[in-house]
């Protein structure tokens, strides 16, 4: 009798998105994968206009594929790409994914009519792939498990596209002689691409508005005030003041995308730099040595590394406790426990306690806590920008599979002199 061909091993893929119902879709995919017995995995696509959005919508995502991985997602990725629907399709079909959830598209229908949906795009391209489209029970709004507070403008930025928008004025004023109006327009949306570059969203705005007012002012008769003789150019001016705008946004896209470039590079190579240490040392105590060393370097904060011992007591294995914890030491201490009983940060910057002035990053593999970081920002203006909290998750999750390894190897427990609390 012939044997019967195998059917082919079930993979699930689910479609995060920043939206709170992403939770819901996460569990039908834990739930579906329970019952086929199959593998799961998250995926994101992150498009270029993301990029602009506030700190706290872009972090709705990231913490959406962090739940998943708690929840045993085989894999967490995060795309990029202007065309949602064809990049998790190619995602798909290299996965050898067979079953795709997504949500069930929330936005208004016409806009559906006017631009398309990325669903029913996803159903079309999908081919033999099964996609289930769900809604979910309805979710009450997360809050973000970390709000990183992200880099403020400095004043100094406005006042640097102030600067470029007198520069203009003088030139212009040089020019008025013999040249155009239209001329003279174009060196203001010089200078508003200029001031979008360098100084940012915000001050690229300010100069976009005063351009079009020294414009009305210095050279549209009658010059030196804001009346305007012909009707005509009241069209110009709302030309002007759309045009810089969209430059300046657009500019300033492209700088925050640079910036997050140059994050991801810093991001492989500290990865590349802390693997490569970890691979050729030993000890629990040297391993955390170097995690505090690598660690307050490139974030530039105090780090302490705690263990806890046989009496369930947090010690210090490496750095100086005193610069981190200087005050409040029985309250962070309540912290500390609780963020290395839950495995999961606590402290500044989280919704767990985030009155703190410490962050605790519990050092977690294989659903057991090894040890935890305690850490200290030196500037906390400047400390841990979403695209770095990233960074700071994946080198803890080396650094505890580092110390895992540690603990397979090594049979006897090891005693650590430690400074108790």
């Amino acid at each position: 009798m012939a044997e019967m061909p195998k059917s082919p091993e079930e993979r699930i893929l689910v479609c995060v998105s920043r939206s709170p119902s992403s939770a819901e879709l996460i569990s039908a995919a834990n739930r579906m994968a329970a019952d086929l017995h199959a593998k799961w995995s998250a995926v994101h696509v992150e498009q270029p206009g993301m990029a602009m959005l506030p700190e706290a919508e872009r972090s709705r995502a990231a913490d959406n594929l962090r739940l998943a991985g708690r929840l045993g997602a085989a894999e967490t990725v995060t795309l990029a790409g202007r065309d949602v629907a064809q990049e998790i399709v190619n995602f798909a079909r290299e996965r050898n994914v067979t079953r795709l959830i997504v949500g069930k598209p929330t936005r208004p229908a016409w806009r559906g009519i006017l631009s398309g949906s990325p669903v029913d795009r996803l159903v079309r391209l999908s081919g033999d792939i099964d996609v289930y489209v769900t809604t979910g029970e309805p979710v009450a709004q997360r809050e973000t498990a970390y709000v990183i507070r992200p880099k403020d403008i400095a004043l100094s930025d406005y006042g640097t596209g102030v600067v470029y928008l007198i520069l203009a004025t003088v030139i212009c004023f040089a020019m008025f002689p013999y040249f155009h109006l239209a001329n003279l327009i174009m060196v203001y949306l010089l200078a508003v691409m200029i001031t979008a570059v360098g100084c940012g969203r915000g001050p690229a705005i300010l100069t976009s508005i005063l351009s079009v007012l020294a414009f009305d002012f210095f050279f549209v008769p009658p010059r030196f005030s804001f009346n305007v003789e012909e009707s005509e150019y009241v069209v110009t001016f709302v030309v002007m003041a759309l045009v810089a705008l969209v430059i300046s946004h657009l500019a300033a896209g492209m700088r925050q995308q640079a910036t997050i470039a140059r994050l991801r590079e810093r991001e492989a190579a500290a990865m590349h730099g802390l693997s490569r240490q970890l691979a050729s040392i030993r000890g629990v105590e040297t391993i955390l040595r170097l995690a505090v060393r690598y660690i307050s370097e490139i974030f530039d904060c105090d780090v302490t590394a705690l263990l806890r011992d046989e009496d369930h007591k947090l010690k210090v294995a490496a750095g100086d406790v005193s610069s981190v914890i200087q005050k409040n030491v029985m309250s962070e201490l309540d912290v500390a426990h609780s963020a290395y009983d839950s495995g999961q940060m606590a402290g500044w910057g989280t919704s767990t306690s985030p009155t703190s002035e410490i962050l605790y990053v519990p050092l977690r593999a294989a659903d057991t806590t090894f040890a935890m970081l305690a850490m200290r920002p030196r500037d906390p203006g400047r400390f841990l920008l979403r695209e770095q909290l990233t960074l700071l998750d994946s080198l803890a999750k080396q650094v505890a599979l580092a110390l895992e390894v540690e603990r397979v190897s090594v049979r006897a427990p090891r005693g650590i002199p430690q400074k108790a609390f």
